[in-house]
């Protein structure tokens, strides 16, 4: 099981020290880490930013952002969602396009959201355009219910991102090892976020592939879990329930492919050329809590 309690380097102090806050004691290590804020939503609800969001920003400017930002993103959420009926805003681009509702919805939201954030923040969409400097890659699963910027109550520009089914890095992926290319070199982030989750379906897929008859994948996606399925093969889960199976098969994944990472080309030449602010990390998303989990495996070049 991952641990909930995590210790985190802060800056001035003599040793790591654990963080608590009202949701429970989180964070990445190491960076700066600014005490958990409460905020008042527009609809009354009181929301603690938790650490591990807190500690995706490395300036202190960005961590003191931290609430406000939250506040602002999420007043958007709600106001979409509390509202009755979604306003018409046809615009000219899209007079032309044949929509269901679904589609017409999304639209609605992004037209909403857009006023919302230009009342909020006027020069946001500017100063967005001008360019992106993120701290943090996050390597995901595409599962719906995982989207990263909304779990971390981040703003759009802080996270870099590349998800897959599984949350995969193989070592021959020419997309996967891009992204982490350009995040290291180019954009200069100094954490990755190998993130897997609670009732993964991928997980579940290949349990069900370990316990049949071994044979070659045929299919695109069993080609893409043939790994994971041979990681659930290696494992001792016969006499685990599904739930416990998914779970350890889920952690064993993070933490296979966190080494994978540490690995890849990018992040080893980084290290040997002295680059000291950039860590590897592993972490479970708990579908059930809407918590994020630090399994402990963090990896940097004081690990090397």
């Amino acid at each position: 099981m991952p641990s909930r309690v995590a210790t985190a380097a802060i800056k001035g102090a003599s040793a790591p020290i654990a963080l608590s806050c009202p949701t429970g004691t989180r964070s990445l290590r190491p960076c700066a880490i600014s005490p958990p804020t409460v905020v008042t939503q527009p609809c009354g609800i009181q929301v603690t930013t938790p650490s591990v969001s807190l500690a995706l920003s490395s300036s202190p400017a960005r961590t003191n952002r931290r609430a406000s930002d939250y506040l602002f993103f999420q007043e958007s959420f709600y106001n979409l969602r509390h509202h009755h009926h979604y306003h018409q805003h046809h615009h000219h681009h899209r007079q032309s396009i044949s929509m269901d509702t679904t589609l017409a919805k999304l639209f609605s939201n992004n037209d909403q959201w857009v006023d919302a954030v230009n009342k909020a923040d006027p020069d946001f969409f500017e100063k967005s355009a001008q360019g992106q400097s993120p701290k943090v890659l996050w390597l995901g699963c595409s599962d719906s219910r995982v989207p990263e910027s909304v779990l971390t109550a981040s703003r759009p520009g802080d996270i870099f991102v590349h998800r897959n089914i599984a949350n995969q890095i193989h070592p021959d992926d020419d997309s996967v090892l891009s992204v982490i290319t350009y995040a290291v070199e180019v954009v200069g982030i100094e954490h990755i976020l190998v993130v897997g989750h609670t009732n993964c379906g991928g997980a579940l897929a290949c349990l069900e592939a370990a316990s049949g008859k071994i044979a070659p994948p045929t299919t695109p996606l069993a080609r893409w879990l043939a790994p994971l399925t041979s990681l659930a093969r290696s494992l001792d889960l016969q006499g685990a329930s599904t739930p416990k199976a998914i779970r350890k098969l889920v952690e064993e994944n993070v933490r296979v492919q966190v080494a994978n990472v540490v690995n890849a080309t990018p992040v080893r030449a980084a290290w040997e050329s002295g680059r000291k602010n950039l860590w590897v990390h592993g972490l479970v998303y708990d579908l059930e809590t809407g918590r994020l989990n630090d399994l402990g495996i963090t990896q940097g070049s004081f690990t090397r």
